[in-house]
């Protein structure tokens, strides 16, 4: 007795069977050996796989479109105002670096607001980072659990087809292709990776404001 459950129950397991007494026909001794062979059922499984990855990630951009718009509008902000700090803290005359050390000025002012919105824009754009890659992972473990499932398929399927064949195919099944998406990172996520951004802060002679938000 097993001490793990089956994943696929007895009716499934003679479905298989029976396909593979199908198939069997159309598999040839020419073909042994040869681990990439496949037949309708292995293709089969392998394009209803495809069909749950695909319609997970349609899911997940649907689901999240207006959150990847809002951080897309973000990040270009966010590259602008950081850009727009610097080169107010490179073009600021020696007399307005010293009031902004000492926390004075209209320069002192201008710099602080800036900050500000410089971290309300990190902190959001965290939050969204979060959530879009917590819904994302979520759809790719599913889409994943699809193709372990469908993995166990093909395996009973295979043992089938050997004993109908009386072994005259491979030893192991041909290997399912997984979606793109579940094996790198995608899209949506290359469009979350944290900007490079250097700390807020002038010259050694400029006090950093830290104003809080």
């Amino acid at each position: 007795m097993t001490t793990q459950p089956l994943r696929l129950g007895p009716l499934a397991r003679r479905r298989l069977a029976r396909l593979a007494q199908r198939d069997a026909a159309t598999v040839h001794d020419t073909e042994t050996g040869h681990g990439e062979t496949t037949t309708p059922t292995v293709a089969t499984l392998q394009a209803r796989a495809d069909a749950f990855a695909r319609r997970e990630e349609q899911r997940f951009f649907r689901g999240m479109r207006r959150e990847l718009a809002e951080h897309r509008v973000l990040t270009a902000g966010l590259r602008a105002d950081l850009d727009a700090y610097e080169e107010r803290l490179e073009r600021l005359p020696a007399p307005d670096r010293l009031r902004i050390a000492e926390g004075q000025g209209t320069a002192f002012e201008e710099l602080r607001r800036l900050e500000r919105r410089i971290r309300r824009a990190h902190r959001r754009s965290d939050e969204l980072s979060a959530l879009v890659t917590i819904r994302f992972t979520a759809a790719q473990l599913r889409a994943a659990r699809m193709f372990d499932r469908t993995d166990e398929k093909t395996a009973v399927y295979w043992g089938a087809l050997r004993q109908a064949t009386s072994g005259r195919v491979a030893a192991q099944p041909p290997t399912l292709r997984r979606s793109d998406w579940l094996t790198s990172r995608g899209g949506a996520i290359d469009a979350l990776n944290p900007i490079a951004v250097h700390p807020i802060a002038g010259p050694d002679t400029t006090r950093r404001t830290d104003a809080p938000a």
